[in-house]
């Protein structure tokens, strides 16, 4: 009998575990990846159809193998897309298109172990439970099937957000409030000059605004986020900055290490350095760092830095800033800093009051439609999923102390309720935020699929998830 292993969640991680694990095994091996969708490998981030939505990493850092940082560079210029264009290793290229990357990807590792007893079996259904059996796990779908594995990995990707005003109001049931932003359909039904309002001024903010844009939407957006900070912008051909933090010295309090970055940043400029080379030069060694951190420490990162690493962290692409500057010039798109206060339905409109930042004025918005975009929650003991219900209650999975994600070994093992490993379940990803805390972009994402598929067919040990340079 080959051995089987399940992946449940066919988004960018559980692509990159299935191709990592179809390229690792050496004996008979069948990988079942579940995918709610009928497309493997979009999952929300890529599963746009929005041309002018781009990667937030340049092509040259975003190959699926960590082994051959070029792959993804050298197959954009081979496909039609590059027909017309010369691909530049720092180019944004449009997200659809990575997302044909990773299905090709996948299907090139499926058809590279043809005939060596290594088989891949991609199924479109729901899971809703996971039962721990003799010698591994039971997966039940929600059309009743079956699918026993001796490993299983959790792809699960980011939640979706917590509502604007975190308490129940009859607003949130009503056809002017949109709660998935990437839900099929979310902005039909707006008219062109209508006003909008983003709750959250993040990356998903962004993308929203720029739909809107190429759907012709003509009205004003209003942005509001808790202090007015959004995403900075990316800056081609800077030259790499030289390390200033290494694994064996690293900070152990936030305190110290805010106090080293905001150092070097003023030293940078006084060289004419830019603050992006700085932080950049830091992300080989993010994990370790909050891996350093007490949880009394990674607790006050969460209060005190985390917006402020966000804005500046998770940047986007220049020609994305360059639609957002336009329409914001134009007067289609106004940031504010200030918190919702409350939201109710009117015949004429979403009335929204909202108190602005650190001052005693009220602004009342009317809008057609107010959609949420405040980030993904991390507390999976909280999103009502008959899978996540299912495995809190046998006990199979648990949160950090922060509720960042599912309780694991920085290696991807799955801890139960009492802290010891399962032996057969892992994650991978966004539920490993707790953990590694960067765990979301591909360059991380790409390496922990390595170590985990590795880990699973016995090539390696329980490693952690180290993140590399690019």
């Amino acid at each position: 009998m080959p051995r089987r292993i399940a992946i449940i969640g066919g988004g960018c991680s559980g692509t990159l575990v299935a191709a990592q694990l179809l390229r690792e095994a050496r004996g008979p091996t069948h990988v079942v990846l579940i995918e709610r969708l009928h497309q493997t490998g979009r999952g929300v981030a890529f599963g746009t159809e929005c041309g002018d939505h781009l990667l937030n990493v340049p092509a040259a850092r975003m190959s699926a193998w960590p082994d051959d940082p070029d792959h993804f560079l050298r197959w954009a210029r081979s496909t039609p897309f590059a027909a017309n264009q010369t691909i530049a290793p720092g180019d944004f290229l449009p997200r659809q298109v990575y997302g044909h990357y990773l299905a090709d990807v996948l299907e090139r590792a499926a058809q590279g172990r043809a005939g060596a007893m290594v088989t891949l079996e991609c199924i479109t259904g729901d899971a809703i439970d996971l039962e721990e059996v003799e010698g591994g796990g039971r997966v039940s779908l929600r059309d009743r099937r079956i699918i026993d594995a001796d490993s299983v990995v959790l792809a699960l990707g980011n939640l979706p957000g917590e509502y604007p005003i975190r308490r129940p109001l009859p607003f949130y049931h009503g056809p002017r409030y949109v709660h998935l932003p990437w839900a099929p359909g979310a902005l039909e039904r707006i008219g062109k000059l209508e006003d909008i309002l983003i709750v959250g001024a993040g990356l998903t903010a962004i993308d929203i605004v720029v739909k809107c844009r190429a759907q012709g939407h003509r009205g004003v957006i209003h942005a509001l986020s808790r202090r007015g900070l959004r995403p900075q912008v990316h800056c081609n051909g800077l030259p790499p900055y030289a390390p200033f933090l290494a694994v064996g010295s690293l900070p152990t309090t936030v305190r110290t290490a805010l106090g080293r970055l905001r150092k070097e940043v003023r030293m940078a400029a006084a060289q004419g350095r830019d603050w992006r080379t700085v932080i950049d030069s830091i992300r080989p060694v993010t994990q370790a760092l909050w891996q350093g951190f007490s949880w009394e420490e990674r607790a006050r990162f969460m209060r005190h830095v985390r917006p402020f690493w966000e804005a500046h962290r998770h940047r986007i692409a220049p020609a994305t800033a360059a639609i957002i500057h336009g329409m914001e010039a134009a007067g289609r798109v106004k940031f504010h800093a200030g918190r919702l206060v409350s939201l109710r339905d009117s015949e004429e409109g979403a009335a929204a009051l909202v108190k602005i930042r650190r001052q005693e004025d009220f602004m009342a918005l009317r809008v057609a439609k107010v959609i949420n975009c405040t980030g993904p929650r991390t507390d999976y003991s909280k999103y009502q999923h008959p899978l996540l219900i299912n495995l809190l209650a046998a006990g199979l999975i648990g949160h950090d102390p922060l509720a960042l994600g599912i309780a694991a070994l920085p290696s991807g093992e799955v801890l139960r309720y009492n802290q010891r490993p399962a032996g057969w379940l892992f994650t991978i990803g966004a539920p490993l935020k707790g953990v590694l805390w960067e765990s979301t972009a591909v360059p991380e994402i790409r390496v922990q699929a390595q170590l985990l598929a590795q880990q699973i067919v016995g090539r390696g040990g329980a490693q952690p998830c180290v993140n590399p340079a690019g």
